[in-house]
């Protein structure tokens, strides 16, 4: 293929991932708003999928269609959640917003066997998951570790782990947005923040075959318009 055709390409593979990520976080900033009204202050998840929606640059005009929008229709999305286990104990949870449960478990059905995994009882797998607030702090010259724990005293912090050019901060998932605006008041570049299950031990080994089976697995339920995302416990590293 030459390469301007091998370029337009790849760019109209990312413009179709970026407005499929679009669609899945006005998905949920409409389900959120059906389940909790429209103030992202008294609704935390709408909160929550607002900042997830700038950080991947969903504009606000699509933010506010969707928050007015909400009201406006009859739509009866609800929220399902799935868990299954893969080989070598890959341990896998996800989450779907849809109108038709019996769609999103055929489709499912078909993504797992494939992975040559099967689904599990409910808490079987999410049990050896812990739900934290992640938030992602750059680097300047005048922060370093000190300074993030001495700004996050008072909060709920889990751990902090130090990156090349970040700070990773881990929170009770109740007190993710007080440890926000704490850092905001200490004038601190945010790059995104979010609740989210972190399995409490990680699986590093898979063979390759199964590596690239649950990495279809993975594109499959992203390219899937019912799914909202996919944890595993298996950490690429």
């Amino acid at each position: 293929m030459p390469r301007k055709h091998l370029i337009a390409s790849q760019t109209n593979k990312k413009q179709q991932n970026q407005a499929k990520l679009w669609q899945k976080l006005a998905k949920e900033i409409h389900a959120a708003v059906k389940v909790g009204g429209p103030n992202p202050e008294a609704n935390p998840r709408l909160k929550s999928a607002i900042q997830k929606a700038l950080v991947n640059n969903l504009s606000r005009d699509s933010i506010n269609r969707n928050i007015n929008g909400s009201n406006k229709d009859n739509d009866k999305l609800e929220s399902f959640e799935f868990e299954a286990y893969g080989p070598n104990n890959l341990q896998i949870i996800i989450h779907a917003l849809s109108d038709n449960i019996n769609r999103v478990t055929a489709n499912l059905n078909g993504y797992l066997n494939k992975l040559n995994g099967k689904f599990s009882k409910p808490n079987s797998v999410k049990i050896h998951f812990n739900n934290m607030g992640h938030i992602i702090v750059a680097k300047s010259p005048n922060i370093n570790l000190d300074n993030i724990m001495e700004i996050t005293l008072e909060n709920k912090i889990i751990d902090i782990i130090e990156q090349e050019d970040c700070f990773e901060i881990f929170t009770d998932s109740h007190d993710v947005f007080n440890t926000v605006d704490n850092l905001n008041k200490s004038s601190l570049k945010i790059f995104n923040y979010e609740t989210k299950l972190f399995p409490e031990e990680k699986l590093t080994s898979l063979d390759d075959v199964t590596k690239q089976k649950l990495h279809n697995f993975i594109d499959a339920c992203e390219n899937d318009d019912d799914i909202q995302w996919v944890v595993t416990n298996f950490d690429e590293e």
